[in-house]
């Protein structure tokens, strides 16, 4: 036993130095009395504070006599190094230096739903185009200022050509931008002018009221139920495509479209027909460049839609449906008049 722990010598140990081996009851008075030193001379030379206990098999460092100064110097010395790689070992911890790539570990997916950095602050995305304004202030209220470059966005693709964006509107796409953290918004359609061959006579599209959107990292499914809050709003769900649709009118509504891009509307009910706003085919080719919904978003194919009332089955969404416009939450009423629709429109 004595071989082996004089192969354990101690750090602080020189060639002069003893290394005693405590054994069980022994006690420092014992100690140094056998090696013909004092207490604190291997106190101060072993770093132990008076009154503490000795362990069995505890290694101690003797110092040689006459040297017992020099000894408990290196021994402060070595314990003050030995301190200060813990601290630098424990800092890279929390800093996460000297890993490896394969030791790190995955960092937390951001959530989905969080307060944004910058509240009312919007980043709207269209292929090339980037738009990033304060829509709204930071108690919720539109900032008029922001809407000229709001329809710049979301001009018709096709043709270039714009109209004035409904303010209401534009508070909700600040809400929504606001719910989710202020992520970028992937505009695919805004304004579109009327069409003879549009399958809806009345879409909001025509108006400046609707916008097809994603955003970004927010499964479609999310999005359309946190849309579906808002009164007096419509809301299409189109889960063969990569959109949800959001518009302002008198009622709240709700409907789902199985059609895939440029096929007619399968809609999920009959009261669908009556509610919804466009078809996939109405919508405008999403410029190059933009960023689509993430795979498997939203993603409810269902081949044939229901041919008999009462909406989808208890796998899918709630079915369509006019909703009475004293429900959802509070008035998103837009304060400035509008002119009177067409006929045909709404």
């Amino acid at each position: 036993m004595a071989g082996a722990a004089v192969a354990l010598l101690s750090v602080y140990a020189e060639a002069g130095d003893v290394v005693h081996v405590v054994a069980k009851g022994q006690v420092l008075v014992q100690i140094a009395k056998r090696y013909r030193t004092t207490v604190e001379a291997i106190r101060a030379a072993n770093g132990l504070r008076p009154g503490q206990l000795l362990k069995p098999g505890q290694e101690l460092v003797i110092p040689e006599k006459g040297k017992e100064a020099e000894a408990a110097k290196k021994a402060a010395a070595g314990r003050a190094a030995k301190d200060a790689k813990k601290a630098d070992a424990k800092e890279n911890a929390a800093t996460g230096k000297g890993k490896k790539k394969g030791d790190a570990k995955p960092a937390k997916p951001e959530p989905l739903v969080m307060k944004p950095k910058r509240p009312g602050f919007v980043k709207l995305v269209r292929g090339s185009d980037r738009l990033e304004t304060q829509l709204l202030t930071k108690h919720g209220r539109l900032v008029p200022s922001a809407l000229t470059g709001l329809s710049k966005m979301m001009r018709h693709g096709p043709s270039g050509s714009k109209t004035a964006i409904d303010p209401r509107l534009a508070t909700l796409i600040g809400m929504v931008s606001d719910h989710f953290g202020g992520r970028p918004i992937h505009i695919t359609s805004g304004f579109r002018p009327y069409s003879p061959t549009q399958y809806t006579k009345h879409s909001n599209h025509n108006l400046g009221r609707a916008i097809d959107f994603s955003i970004e990292g927010v499964p479609n499914t999310m999005l359309r139920d946190f849309c579906r809050t808002f009164r007096n709003a419509g809301v299409g769900y189109y889960p063969n495509s990569t959109f949800v649709h959001l518009d302002v009118r008198t009622t709240k509504a709700f409907w789902i479209d199985y059609s895939r891009p440029g096929e007619a509307p399968r809609y999920d009910s009959p009261v669908a027909q009556a509610s919804a706003d466009e078809s996939t085919a109405d919508v405008d080719q999403a410029p190059s460049g933009a960023t689509p919904a993430p795979a498997g978003a939203g993603k409810e194919t269902q081949p044939t839609p229901p041919s008999q009332g009462g909406g989808s089955g208890d796998t899918h969404p709630p079915p369509s449906q006019v909703v009475d416009p004293s429900t959802g939450n509070s008035s998103t009423q837009d304060p400035t008049p509008r002119n009177t629709p067409k006929a045909g429109q709404n």
